[in-house]
């Protein structure tokens, strides 16, 4: 259904209507700021680098020929967006903005269930940027974009073997990543 909705819009948007690609962007906005953190891993360079890749893909949507689901024609963009920014970037930076915020919501009531499922969420995260780049990327679009081992090969590159080698390298580094921040947590309660 969404494919078909996808290729409707796109041939609104070569029709001429320019404001049908807000459409799309609103669709994959989320997944692409999402993958291009997991490559980056900086909110604000992966802000930058989905609407980047949105500005590449529109200015490309010409060349976009039906053969692939056109998410994973963008996934392509936004990762050659994301590694180029991470090439160009010397210097990693940490978001004071998004430190700031989560003290602020923390210190303005939230309950405790919220609290524990933020921590949770950054336990995932940290673990997630501890793990091998090539790793880090193909479990990001094989479990939180749900590309197959095909789709993720015709964005990467890296080879349908390599991906699922890659798959379970990263599941048991993230895991023992997992046990080992949640481990020394238990301990720091005790």
């Amino acid at each position: 259904m969404t494919e078909n909705s996808d290729l409707l819009i796109i041939q609104k948007v070569l029709a001429g209507n320019r404001h049908a690609y807000a459409m799309l962007v609103d669709r994959y906005k989320d997944m692409a700021v999402g993958l291009a953190y997991n490559i980056l891993l900086n909110r604000e360079d992966a802000e930058e680098t989905a609407q980047d890749a949105f500005i590449k893909a529109y200015g490309s949507l010409f060349s976009y020929r039906a053969t692939a689901k056109f998410s994973t024609w963008l996934y392509r963009i936004i990762v050659n967006c994301a590694l180029n920014k991470r090439k160009l970037k010397k210097y990693p930076t940490i978001s004071i903005d998004t430190a700031l915020q989560e003290t602020l919501d923390i210190d303005s009531g939230d309950t405790y269930s919220t609290i524990i499922s933020k921590t949770g969420k950054e336990h995932i995260r940290e673990a997630l940027e501890s793990i091998s780049y090539n790793e880090r990327i193909c479990i990001s679009l094989y479990y939180l974009s749900e590309l197959s081992v095909d789709e993720i090969h015709n964005v990467t590159g890296i080879t349908n073997s390599n991906i699922k080698v890659l798959l379970y390298r990263g599941r048991k580094s993230l895991f023992a990543s997992l046990q080992q921040r949640l481990k020394k947590e238990v301990n720091d309660l005790i």
